[in-house]
């Protein structure tokens, strides 16, 4: 019987933080860590992921004005929205889903 051996490494499928993506149309959009809401008159930070991103949707779509990079909507949380996050403000932009189950969209469960 023949015994496998280990790997000596594990492949990285994501080293570091994600700060750039490219939607359908090939736009590009950034990370930011902060965004300005004119509603508000001032800078809302974003939550802070190490998968994915909170970004303003240019003005050409008409969609949600925010979304995360897995794809779903972003919101503007009060302080009871976003436990394990951290800001200092009393509003910040999280992904909804994330919100919700834990998780992005795009499915990437850390357990």
């Amino acid at each position: 019987m023949t015994k496998v051996k280990p790997p000596l490494f594990n492949i990285i499928r994501h080293y570091g933080q994600k700060n750039e993506a490219m939607l359908p149309d090939g736009t590009k959009v950034y990370r930011k860590d902060q965004i300005y809401v004119p509603e508000w008159n001032g800078f809302v930070p974003c939550a802070q992921y190490d998968d994915h991103f909170i970004f303003e949707v240019p003005k050409k779509f008409k969609v949600s004005s925010f979304l995360c990079s897995c794809g779903s909507i972003a919101v503007a949380a009060g302080v009871s929205g976003y436990q394990l996050d951290a800001s200092p403000q009393g509003k910040l932009l999280i992904c909804y889903y994330h919100s919700i189950y834990g998780y992005h969209a795009g499915g990437s469960k850390w357990i």
